[in-house]
């Protein structure tokens, strides 16, 4: 495993399950190669590990992503402007450094940078790790790049935020940036929302976990919803990671 698919911190590593466990389904399953967040939340993509049974890491799993910022970063996909000095800026309370902010996008980066034990706080002298941490997000967008087979059949998930329930049109273009990076893959989209919102091409799931604490959420309540899907992570032998990738 690649020290880069890890967070800075490694904080969202914590009580993960053991790789390719098997899990039984009632029904007719649909099985996917890949299993994608695309945000909000870390807890999004740790609740999906956990009942999946995947390692496989991807940009947006330890940020706070907004709709909008992770749409117009699908767009770009230009890691100078995301690591811009000029565009991260430190939110601060009490003196202290809560998270490092992209300005353009209004991503959160909570384990890019080096953070005390509580990880309450990101630490002096964080713009010193910023070339660690473009590495480390380079070589994930370059797995992502690798979705864009004929051969990946993934498996989008968007948890919304309580206040993007009703922008649809920011859930339209997210998935249409999705399209347009990946459009060789087979794609299919998941939509989480407490209130089960529904948009054309996303299947919808209603999960409502309110708890702040601990951040990994419930997982009695994330299993019992996924499990209703009749999904599965499935990587068959033979399937590389790092074939060279060419866009139509």
């Amino acid at each position: 495993m690649d020290r880069r698919d890890r967070p800075a911190d490694d904080g969202g590593w914590q009580g993960r399950i053991p790789f390719g466990r098997v899990r039984h389904y009632a029904g007719r399953v649909t099985a996917f190669s890949h299993i994608v967040s695309l945000g909000y939340r870390c807890r999004t993509t740790q609740r999906l590990r956990d009942h999946f049974g995947f390692r496989t890491a991807f940009p947006f799993d330890w940020w706070i992503t907004p709709l909008a910022g992770g749409a117009a970063f699908l767009r770009d996909w230009d890691i100078d402007r995301l690591y811009d000095p000029d565009r991260l800026k430190p939110v601060r309370r009490l003196g202290r450094t809560l998270f490092i902010e992209h300005t353009g996008y209004g991503f959160r980066l909570q384990h890019e940078f080096p953070m005390d034990l509580e990880r309450l706080h990101v630490l002096p002298g964080w713009r010193s790790h910023i070339a660690e941490a473009r590495s480390r997000t380079s070589h994930l967008m370059g797995k992502f790049d690798l979705l864009n087979r004929p051969d990946r059949k993934v498996l989008f998930v968007r948890e919304l935020m309580e206040e993007e329930q009703g922008d649809l049109a920011g859930v339209a273009a997210l998935r249409q940036a999705v399209l347009d990076r990946a459009p060789r893959a087979e794609s299919r989209f998941l939509l989480i929302s407490p209130s089960g919102v529904e948009a054309p091409g996303w299947r919808t799931l209603r999960i409502d976990d309110p708890v702040k604490e601990p951040w990994t959420g419930t997982p009695a309540l994330w299993d019992a919803a996924l499990a209703g899907l009749d999904y599965r992570f499935e990587r068959r032998p033979g399937w590389g990671e790092v074939e060279a990738v060419g866009r139509p």
